[in-house]
């Protein structure tokens, strides 16, 4: 059976859309350009589309590595975003309770997303001043995504959630990283290291899903009776650890990958399995 990479993605700024790519460096902290921007209230606690969905409207247009062009269906202005948009200021920031340092936006910016969330925010740069590690794994640094730096999913596992749930979902509501096709649905709970292009990857965890993967991701209106939550709910959940759909990874080392890369496995895992209830 043939493993490869389908999808490849990157998130510029945390909780908004998703930029398709064809090729990226890998480094310890993401892909290159994913979630190096965050969205914090002026007191430097951070939002995301969980409680402001609009931010997921929010698209990006790549000009290089480094830039991107903003836009957002509630304003005909757009903004050019890169490192000469920041000011030298940092600030405490906080995100799922951990304390640390951010780069701020100059003014111009700020303004142009605080109309957009209709409330003050600022927007924060994952700089040279900026650390932060994730919990299982204490060496293995990460940026401004939710918990680890990758984030993993199949194609295989949501065509058999789609199976189950009344609601049609997309892949861009799970906002993963890298997505695999060519295995059989939920295979990847079994994989604990792989191998993508010159980057080998460790399965550190299964991703814990929360009430953002309702949102439409081209409207950003939630979708019916919570789904797929609800569905996932009675084939993916372990008791105490929540509802789980994709897998969370770290590199364990540098390189570049590219789309339709195969994909190697390379070590296996025993897994505690999940009980079906559909």
């Amino acid at each position: 059976m043939t493993y490869s990479l389908s999808q490849l993605i990157i998130y510029p700024i945390k909780s908004i859309h998703g930029i398709a790519l064809q090729t990226s460096q890998v480094s310890e902290t993401g892909l290159q350009g994913d979630r190096r921007y965050m969205l914090v209230t002026p007191d430097g606690d951070f939002i995301t589309g969980r409680e402001h969905p609009t931010l997921t409207l929010i698209k990006a247009k790549q000009l290089d590595d480094n830039s991107w062009v903003l836009s957002h269906p509630s304003t005909d202005t757009e903004l050019t975003l890169n490192q000469a948009n920041l000011s030298d200021d940092h600030k405490g920031v906080v995100i799922w309770e951990e304390h640390l340092q951010g780069q701020v936006a100059k003014s111009e910016v700020n303004a142009w997303f605080s109309s957009i969330v209709d409330k003050p925010v600022e927007l924060v740069f994952f700089g040279d001043k900026s650390e932060r590690f994730t919990s299982r794994k204490p060496d293995a640094p990460v940026a401004f995504a939710d918990g680890y730096p990758f984030l993993l999913t199949t194609q295989a596992s949501l065509d058999e959630l789609n199976e189950t749930c009344p609601e049609d979902i997309k892949m861009a509501q799970f906002r993963p990283n890298l997505v695999i096709e060519g295995n059989k649905a939920f295979e990847e709970d079994s994989w604990k290291r792989i191998k993508i292009g010159e980057v080998e990857f460790e399965n550190v965890k299964p991703c814990e899903r929360c009430i953002f993967i309702t949102l439409n991701p081209e409207t950003a209106e939630r979708l019916k009776k919570g789904e797929p939550l609800k569905a996932l709910g009675k084939f993916r959940t372990r008791k105490g650890q929540g509802i789980h759909f994709g897998i969370n990874l770290v590199a364990l080392n540098s390189g570049v990958i590219n789309l339709n890369d195969k994909v190697e496995i390379l070590e296996y895992q025993e897994f505690e399995p999940y009980r079906d209830r559909r």
